[in-house]
């Protein structure tokens, strides 16, 4: 939006959220002398970033040349050409966020899981890593890691408003940022800035119509916060910023209940281990995942961040999607183990949104969980045809006597057979934590225009415009990069000294 007029207040910098990369971005930037001034749209009692409802895992590159290798030909999977630079920035700024941490006061725990792809080169100079609990406001509950960042801002006395909504870039004659328009219930004002501004209000995953202009399925369902909207693309366009990764996401299969915490959708615990994957010290209980037909259709449950590519199939004769839903087949010994959603995140976790029952009985009884007598009852309860999903799982039955799945290659350690009195069944979709599209931005975190360069005094860290294409590289992908970008985006912008003045 042009601007002409005077502001009703100037700062060196405008901060837009209050996630992790906001915050490591207002940080950074009062750490190099900086005035900030933080606006986040929702307000501070039931503030409810993605980041808060994250798990604390963020991936650490330990040979940055291997893990440049590794993301460069996970673009190249979709014919996607990335500047080497930004690669490199990437690769490095992530390795260093273990240091960052703990020059903050931060503590973490060093995870056996690497790259998620095994099947691409140098996967394993990837590590995961997890934050543990250390400072945190008073009475935060969350992810343990949004909860330092949050000290780190509080403790510093930056700025934050509450309830202020930024709903446009104001800009000079010759298209550079100068301000931010913001909304909020004492009135609109227009905050002008010295140096620029950061964007970091995170996707789109709450917005239905960008969700069914952008992404290659219908419906698709995120858990987490309902207030990342799209702000930051709206935003951008009017600026002249390029967008990239609109139509990708980390997919994974999500099951969505109504209300109670999980309008939006929920991740899955397949295996009842309260981990990514099987505890190697337990057998895991029986599951299948198969179709509107009854039939398999992968190995379950799949790449985790990239299982939804299966759903995408479309029957161009029939006009549908034959996987969506997916139905989660299952028996008494799953039922009995764990929650069917993880404890550790989510709306489930330690934002307290909604407290999953131990023994899912309580939401069987809400009539999230389908049941049967048999697995044709369960059919019939679901909508799939009887005789398929009999014959499905007595193959897959089958296989698993036999203990080697020639029909889909799942691994033979998770191959338990569906037995019991009882038999039940989720219905699963594409869905995940958070969309990764928005203003492409340069390894400096500067906006890019469309027309080529940047947009002057404008930068971008976290989910907004992520370095992220069609494959996530590992769990944890994204904190890591709201800390590295976040830091890099901070860090321009401080010494950014040619706006307003």
């Amino acid at each position: 939006m042009f601007h002409t007029g005077g502001f009703d207040q100037v700062v060196d910098v405008a901060v837009l959220g209050l996630g992790n990369a906001g915050a490591v971005a207002a940080v950074t930037a009062h750490d190099r002398g900086a005035q900030v001034l933080v606006l986040e749209k929702q307000d501070a009692a039931t503030h409810r970033p993605n980041s808060r409802y994250a798990a604390g895992f963020f991936l650490v590159p330990t040979d940055v040349a291997g893990a440049c290798r590794y993301l460069a030909a996970s673009y190249a999977v979709n014919g996607e050409v990335v500047d080497p630079e930004l690669i490199a920035t990437w690769a490095r700024e992530t390795a260093r966020n273990p240091e960052w941490l703990g020059a903050h006061g931060g503590e973490y725990a060093v995870l056996d899981l690497h790259g998620e792809h095994d099947t691409l080169p140098d996967h394993g100079a990837v590590t995961v890593y997890r934050a543990r609990p250390g400072r945190q406001p008073d009475g935060y509950t969350g992810c343990p890691l949004h909860g330092l960042l949050r000290w780190l801002v509080a403790d510093r006395g930056i700025e934050v408003r509450h309830g202020a909504r930024a709903t446009a870039l104001l800009t000079d004659a010759t298209g550079a940022v100068v301000g931010v328009q913001v909304d909020a219930a004492d009135g609109p004002s227009r905050i002008g800035v010295r140096r620029g501004v950061v964007l970091a209000v995170g996707g789109f995953e709450a917005d239905d119509a960008l969700k069914t202009q952008y992404l290659p399925a219908t419906p698709v369902h995120f858990y987490g916060t309902r207030h990342n909207t799209g702000d930051g693309i709206t935003m951008g366009l009017d600026v002249g910023a390029a967008l990239w990764h609109m139509n990708v996401w980390p997919g994974h299969f999500v099951a969505r209940f109504p209300g109670d915490g999980y309008g939006g959708g929920t991740a899955i615990d397949l295996w009842g281990s309260g981990r990514f994957g099987p505890d190697p010290a337990v057998r895991p209980p029986g599951a299948v995942f198969v179709d509107g037909g009854g039939r398999r259709f992968l190995p379950e449950p799949g790449r985790q961040h990239a299982a939804t590519l299966h759903l995408l199939a479309m029957d161009a004769g029939r006009l549908t999607r034959p996987r969506i839903p997916t139905w989660w087949i299952f028996d008494d010994a799953r039922m009995a183990r764990a929650p069917l959603v993880p404890t550790y995140s989510g709306p489930a976790g330690p934002v307290g949104d909604y407290a999953w029952s131990s023994d899912n009985r309580a939401e069987l009884a809400r009539g999230w969980i389908h049941s049967g007598g048999s697995v044709a009852e369960l059919a019939g309860a679901c909508g799939l045809d009887p005789d398929a999903l009999v014959a499905t799982v007595e193959r897959y039955n089958a296989l698993c006597a036999a203990g080697h799945d020639v029909d889909h290659g799942r691994d033979p350690a998770t191959l338990t057979p569906l037995v019991g009195d009882r038999f039940y069944a989720v219905a699963l979709w594409p869905g995940g934590s958070h969309t990764v599209g928005g203003p492409r931005r340069d390894a400096a975190a500067r906006v890019v225009s469309a027309r080529g360069g940047p947009v002057a005094h404008l930068y971008s860290a976290g989910e907004l415009g992520s370095i992220h294409g069609l494959l996530y590289p590992a769990g944890g992908a994204s904190l890591a990069e709201c800390l590295a970008f976040g830091r890099i985006a901070g860090e321009s912008v401080a010494a950014d000294r040619t706006g307003v003045r």
